[in-house]
């Protein structure tokens, strides 16, 4: 009895091993095998010793790149939830490869156009949208990209069905500032705290799918989410795409409590900071008049997350 059950037990495994097996029963040969990559995600700056988990977003993409950075596929999912466990298989074979991802990109962008054996990292991934120069607003909005080492996935005409794993750093591609400008009380005696006026512009809008942006873009002026104006202290939020350096990223702050077309109070680079580290930062202006209540010769100090990045005196209306 027990020679008859093995028999049939060996029967069976015979049996699975022909119809599901990768071999030439269902394949025509063995490189017709399925390969893939199994891609997870993570986040950690250069400043940080561990990775962490970015949890729920907007969107993901993950594109495939072979050796030559032609793209050769892409998987796209809505509001995943990037946990340590999550991973999105890519089906790739033979040869060598690299992912990159883009996490959390939503309707406030355009997107550019991918094909299979065209595109390449090069090509512009996003747009910011706008409208006359205005970007649009991205409150709440956060963008993440990144890129896998190279995998290698050999031939399945020799090794047949064969599966590697790698990981995504995705690195945050937007920021957030707040923007403070605090009169001076012991100096400045009078002033209209809501004459005070700022804008933030950059030439930033649009992004490749390397995380590059082209140079010499015209500049987009970012909406304020919200301002308040509370006694000395008058403060805005902003929501910005990367601010890259030699992207136009400008300050400019200014007053019209004594002239209608406005005095320039601060006029410049809006940052002077680690990006690398950072995306959420602290701007806070700080004016000082040297002629009590004359508004001709005052002092300016720019202090970013804390740190004195500028100091400067001026006479209005020279």
């Amino acid at each position: 009895m027990m020679n008859v059950r093995n028999k049939i037990l060996i029967t069976l495994f015979a049996l699975g091993t022909i119809f599901w097996g990768c071999d030439s029963l269902i394949f025509d040969d063995l490189a017709d095998c399925p390969q893939g990559v199994y891609v997870k995600f993570y986040s950690m700056t250069p400043c940080e010793t561990d990775s962490t988990f970015i949890g729920d977003v907007a969107s993901l993409t993950v594109f495939a790149f072979d050796e030559n950075d032609k793209l050769v596929a892409s998987v796209t999912q809505q509001n995943p939830t990037l946990s340590r466990d999550f991973e999105v298989l890519m089906p790739v074979q033979n040869g060598n490869f690299s992912f990159v991802g883009w996490a959390g990109v939503n309707d406030q962008f355009t997107l550019g156009t991918f094909t299979n054996g065209t595109t390449t990292k090069k090509d512009v991934m996003l747009t910011l949208k706008s409208a006359s120069g205005v970007a649009a607003n991205l409150n709440g909005t956060r963008v993440w990209q990144g890129e896998s080492p190279v995998v290698f996935l050999p031939d399945p005409a020799d090794y047949a069905s064969f599966y590697e794993y790698t990981a995504v750093n995705l690195q945050e591609v937007t920021n957030r500032v707040e923007l403070i400008v605090e009169f001076d009380k012991t100096t400045m005696k009078d002033y209209d705290l809501e004459a005070i006026h700022a804008e933030v512009s950059s030439g930033n809008g649009t992004m490749r799918i390397d995380g590059t942006m082209p140079l010499n873009q015209d500049a987009l002026v970012y909406p304020s989410s919200n301002s308040t104006f509370n006694d000395n202290v008058a403060t805005w939020h902003y929501n910005l795409l990367d601010l890259k350096t030699g992207q136009d990223n400008k300050l400019h702050v200014y007053y019209t409590g004594n002239d209608e077309e406005g005095e320039t109070v601060f006029n410049g680079d809006l940052m002077q900071a680690n990006l690398d580290c950072d995306n959420d930062f602290t701007v806070k202006v700080v004016i000082k008049d040297y002629c009590v209540e004359c508004w001709t010769h005052f002092s300016c100090s720019i202090y970013v997350n804390n740190w004195l990045v500028h100091s400067y005196s001026t006479e209005l209306g020279l």
